[in-house]
């Protein structure tokens, strides 16, 4: 079976070709865009509210990482366990730990979430070390 088509439907069947190419990588570029817009809101220093340690989410080249501080030994120093966050196709946040952590956040009530760890609020990065805030210029 052999079908020949003339220049003007080859130039047709062509432009429509580009055109479907150009809308499906504009929609795989959006839906990257808000995953990583996600991670991006999610850096920052974040508190637990049942007492766990407290964590530190930052961007470092292209890699998301999270660093847990956990007092360790006899004299209860600090000790920081840096892990990468990753990121599933459908967008699904986890860290591999050893298990899995899977990591939520809720934009409307700024909390981020760990399974099973539980909930952390976003430290205020208005106030300075001894807990006076700056002042606004």
């Amino acid at each position: 079976m052999n079908i020949e088509l003339t220049k003007t439907q080859r130039l047709l069947l062509c432009g429509g070709l580009i055109g479907l190419a150009s809308l499906m990588l504009q929609a795989c570029e959006t839906v990257m865009k808000e995953n990583e817009d996600i991670r991006e809101k999610i850096c920052g220093n974040w508190q637990s509210v049942e007492g766990k340690p407290d964590i530190l989410v930052y961007k470092e080249g292209a890699l998301y990482k999270v660093t847990l501080f956990r007092r360790a030994g006899v004299h209860r120093k600090l000790k920081p366990e840096t892990y990468l966050l990753q990121r599933e196709a459908d967008g699904n946040l986890y860290l591999n730990t050893g298990f899995r952590i899977d990591v939520a956040y809720n934009e409307e009530t700024d909390i981020l979430s760990f399974s099973p760890n539980g909930d952390y609020i976003r430290v205020n990065t208005d106030e300075t070390a001894n807990g006076e805030k700056k002042k606004e210029q």
